[in-house]
């Protein structure tokens, strides 16, 4: 197989891919599979940042009776949340003595498949990374750890300073385990500690939707439970997730590589969520030169350019551990 025949090769298997490869990163965790199932991976058309718009008071509502005045009075109710995107790339590399080792079709298809499947990996790790992270990687966009933050009156999101923004803040509740006797103790103020944000992050029909915990939080829930409270999600198995219930909300463990902070959760609820990215730059393979003169190598890159965003901080909660 000549050099031309790899390049059309190469093109063709990332062109082939695409798809599986789309679905396969935003299933990698439940939160942007559940996103993705709610429509709420986005593609835009264009601009120098992602904006939207965030509702933060009522319209004027008053009773009257016969012909009172019913008054013109304007409120501020509207305002704009702005997040910068991040862009990022995973790339594809046939060396040269790659090439010449597998020139026949079986070695070069079973060398593609396996850089392939680890481009695919590492967009997987990197993008969860960033989802649960507070943007404070270079270029990366800001994850959870920064829209629902363990300090709601403290800093900026979506451009808006929550400090000044009261209605600008997620819910967070702090528990504390020192004290505590046993693994019993434990799991009552844990529970104590996740009724009460629960409780806070529920408004109406707008409830909670996924709890995402760190290892050793979920472990203490997960032991704390009897057999018969171990209810399993139907909709979260059946993409593949093991997962545990809280009322109406499913929970999971994130392990330490994911970028979930410690002794940690997030009370998430996924209507006021979104992965916005630019149309193109979804997982899409970018349009930049295979090679150059100086390196005996063929590269394909796939670039994402998008962000988190979030346009209802306060239907969301943090779930601070101390002392585990």
């Amino acid at each position: 197989m000549n050099a031309a025949q790899l390049r059309q090769l190469l093109a063709t298997t990332i062109a082939n891919y695409r798809r599986q490869l789309y679905d396969n990163v935003t299933g990698s965790n439940l939160v942007l599979a559940t996103l993705q199932q709610k429509g709420r991976i986005t593609p835009l058309d264009g601009g120098s940042d992602i904006r939207g718009p965030v509702v933060f008071d009522e319209e004027d509502f008053r009773w009257y009776d016969g012909v009172d005045s019913l008054g013109r009075t304007q409120k501020e109710t509207i305002g704009e949340a702005v997040y910068t995107p991040g862009m990022a790339a995973a790339s594809i590399t046939l060396s040269g003595e790659e090439m010449a080792k597998n020139a026949g079709r079986s070695q070069i298809v079973k060398l593609l498949r396996a850089k392939t499947q680890n481009a695919e990996n590492t967009l997987k790790s990197g993008i969860t990374r960033a989802l649960y992270g507070d943007g404070s990687v270079a270029k990366s966009f800001v994850g959870l750890d920064a829209i629902v933050s363990d300090t709601p009156a403290v800093g900026t999101v979506g451009g808006i300073d929550a400090a000044a923004k009261p209605w600008w803040r997620n819910k967070a509740t702090t528990v504390a385990m020192a004290g505590a006797a046993d693994d019993r103790e434990r799991y009552r103020r844990l529970r104590l500690g996740m009724s009460a944000l629960y409780r806070q992050c529920c408004v109406g029909t707008e409830k909670t939707d996924i709890v995402t915990l760190s290892d050793d939080v979920y472990g203490l829930y997960e032991s704390g439970l009897q057999e018969n409270q171990r209810y399993a999600d139907a909709n979260a198995a059946a993409l593949g997730f093991d997962t545990l219930k809280y009322r109406s909300a499913t929970v999971i463990t994130e392990s330490a590589g994911s970028a979930h902070p410690d002794d940690n959760g997030f009370f998430l609820n996924t209507d006021f969520l979104n992965l916005e990215y630019y149309e193109g730059r979804g997982f899409d393979e970018l349009d930049l030169p295979e090679s150059t003169p100086d390196m005996d190598a063929v590269t394909k890159h796939i670039g994402f350019m998008g962000a988190l965003t979030c346009y209802k901080r306060n239907r969301h909660g943090r779930l601070i551990v101390t002392g585990l």
